[in-house]
């Protein structure tokens, strides 16, 4: 077991005011593993407070911690504040299987199975970085904050960005790269395969520790689209294998 009292300390006076999952995210990018932050979880809740002299010890690596967790938050409510506005509507009416279809800011299509709706937001004021999360009629948006309940939940999470690589061998390849490399900077347990959807080529990536996802990263002749989900299941192949870009099919 790793302890790491100023983690324990951090811990006990977050609890009660963040989900567990946020502190969990917050600290695995501050280096702390999950095995680390699961022995200091039990002990947090578990054993009473530190003393003063323990809180005064462990005060400047939690104030780093406490940094780090305002800015998640705080970015985290601002998409919240955004994500909240009424779902973009479909382009056209349901068919008779009650699927109906999005269109995106910049002309690319998905198919949505029955009952989904796109609620959508942009990251930058140019409007050129979008965000959609697909999710059931009704779903609170403040479920987007939390990555770990898309699996159940069955949201899927799409962002589309002008793509940084070309769109041909050359640039999947780099691409392949690029997602390599940041996968296994976080020293994650995944597979990765190459991926089609029409004339979009790109990688898909099965994350398997320390928390199950799925990503894959399909590029357009002009934009990377980047799709997130807790599994690769029904709903999530319906949506991503729907894609459609008019400038690459053109």
């Amino acid at each position: 077991m790793t302890v790491r009292p100023e983690v324990i300390e951090y811990l006990r006076e977050n609890l009660s005011k963040f989900p567990v999952d946020a502190l969990r995210r917050q600290l695995y990018e501050e280096g702390v593993s999950d095995l680390d932050f699961e022995d200091c979880l039990a002990l947090a809740r578990r054993g009473p407070k530190t003393s003063t002299a323990a809180k005064k010890a462990a005060a400047p690596a939690k104030a780093f911690l406490v940094i780090g967790l305002v800015i998640i938050i705080g970015v985290g409510l601002l998409a919240l504040s955004t994500s909240t506005k009424p779902p973009e509507k479909a382009s056209g009416p349901e068919s008779a299987s009650g699927e109906s279809g999005y269109v995106g800011h910049r002309g690319w299509v998905v198919r949505l199975p029955k009952d989904y709706v796109g609620m959508s937001e942009f990251k930058d004021k140019a409007k050129t970085d979008q965000l959609v999360h697909f999710c059931r009629r009704g779903t609170d948006p403040t479920n987007f904050l939390n990555e770990g309940l898309f699996g159940q939940m069955e949201i899927v999470r799409l962002e589309v960005t002008p793509s940084p690589f070309p769109a041909n061998p050359t640039g999947v390849s780099q691409l392949t790269n690029a997602v390599t490399r940041k996968t296994s900077s976080h020293g994650e347990k995944f597979v990765l395969r190459n991926f089609s959807v029409g004339t979009l080529t790109g990688v898909i990536v099965n994350i398997q520790a320390p928390f199950p996802r799925v990503e894959a990263y399909l590029l357009g002749q002009r934009d990377l689209y980047f799709f997130y989900g807790g599994q690769e299941d029904d709903v999530w192949r319906d949506i991503v294998l729907s894609l459609r870009d008019a400038r690459s099919e053109n």
